[in-house]
């Protein structure tokens, strides 16, 4: 046998029954023998459990994106960890476990608590190298995945939507993977690292977690969509690799790093972000007070005809902000109709810097009669 199933341990996967103990005996013989504990199509209700190390949870979820037609009633996936209540730090708290596997499983908070997480991993001083793929995780109250202090992960060809928090908190996070994912429509950000203590951590809180922000993660072709408070919002971070990314339609930011040292934008698509914003947060990408920063071979437009939102003001106002940096450089980067008020806003501060050959194409708009603008040309 390569697997266990999770019904020979009593789950039902109906909607209704408490499936968590099936789901915890599961567990504990793939600890002791083959390790893979497989899921039939089903929705399987549980509680927050903690997962042991070494084992692989897999369902077939084959999840869609939205059910915008009517004819994909499924489009939420056809195998469901759903969470009956919201006391725990996550759905499936991976704590300080190593070498899991979350594959092919739609995970759903339903809303779930304060603050509940869909997945959490946190190491004391070793690799993890846990790895999570082809989810769906939806509607937790928390963030869909929170990687803190966690160390070497990967997150490849998931959907993570509609979370209360962020798509993914990687903060005190470091050496990973974010690669093929749509991190779309949640209320914080799609990527974020805080960079600072959180509000009411405590003094032994603040001394392990001993890094704030998050680095070495390699951010490759995902999409970064709708989230409320902007796409990817990095402080105290360093060594980041954001490459061939698609940042579109942020409600903030679509990239912002501050206080960050040696990190690379390259090869991005970044389009139509700072939406509903004013200043600084009016922006395609802002990087302040960094060092070591390079932003280059970027395609950022405004897209100021789009039809999907009611563009009252002509968002956004900047293409890039650029403040206080040092050894960076912010060059040949493509800016057609980027922003409505400046391409590169330079506001200075810099040393041994480089700001130079980014080509602005500035929109021509005129406010229409009935609100709004239009694009001219």
């Amino acid at each position: 046998m390569d697997h266990l199933n999770i019904k020979d341990f009593g789950a039902k996967g109906n909607g209704r029954h408490d499936d968590t103990p099936a789901l915890i005996e599961a567990m504990k013989a793939a600890r002791e023998g083959v390790g893979v504990v497989y899921f039939p199509p089903g929705e399987y209700m549980i509680h927050p459990v903690k997962v042991p190390s070494h084992i692989m949870l897999r369902g077939d979820s084959c999840w869609s994106y939205e059910n915008k037609d009517g004819r994909d009633p499924e489009f939420e996936g056809r195998t469901t960890l759903a969470a009956l209540s919201g006391a725990g730090r996550a759905l499936l708290d991976l704590g300080n476990e190593r070498g899991i596997r979350v594959i092919g499983l739609t995970l759903d908070g339903r809303n779930q608590g304060t603050g509940l997480h869909g997945l959490y991993a946190r190491h004391s001083d070793c690799e993890q190298h846990n790895v999570i793929e082809d989810c769906r995780i939806n509607h937790f109250s928390g963030s869909g995945i929170r990687f803190e202090r966690s160390w070497v992960f990967a997150v490849r060809r998931c959907l993570i939507m509609f979370n209360g928090e962020h798509g993914v908190d990687a903060t005190g996070g470091y050496d990973g993977w974010i690669i093929d994912c749509q991190l779309t429509a949640n209320k914080g950000a799609g990527l974020f690292a805080r960079g600072e203590p959180a509000d009411g951590m405590s003094e032994e809180e603040v001394k392990d977690l001993k890094f704030f922000g998050t680095a070495s993660i390699m951010v490759t072709a995902n999409r970064v969509e709708w989230n409320r408070e902007g796409g990817i919002l990095l402080k105290g971070s360093n060594s980041m690799q954001i490459t061939g990314c698609s940042i579109d339609h942020n409600f903030g930011p679509g990239i912002a790093l501050r206080n960050c040292t040696s990190n690379t934008i390259t090869g991005c698509k970044v389009r139509s972000n700072g939406v509903d914003r004013e200043g600084d947060d009016s922006v395609q990408i802002i990087v302040q007070d960094s060092v070591g920063t390079a932003i280059t071979g970027n395609t950022i437009w405004g897209w100021y005809d789009r039809k999907e939102w009611d563009f009252g003001t002509p968002y956004p106002y900047f293409g890039i902000v650029a403040k206080n940096l040092k050894g960076c450089v912010i060059s040949s980067n493509a800016m057609y109709h980027s922003s409505s008020k400046e391409g590169v806003r330079d506001d200075g501060g810099h040393q041994e810097s480089v700001i130079a050959q980014n080509a602005y194409v500035k929109p021509v708009l005129e406010m229409q009669a009935g609100g709004g603008f239009r694009l001219v040309k």
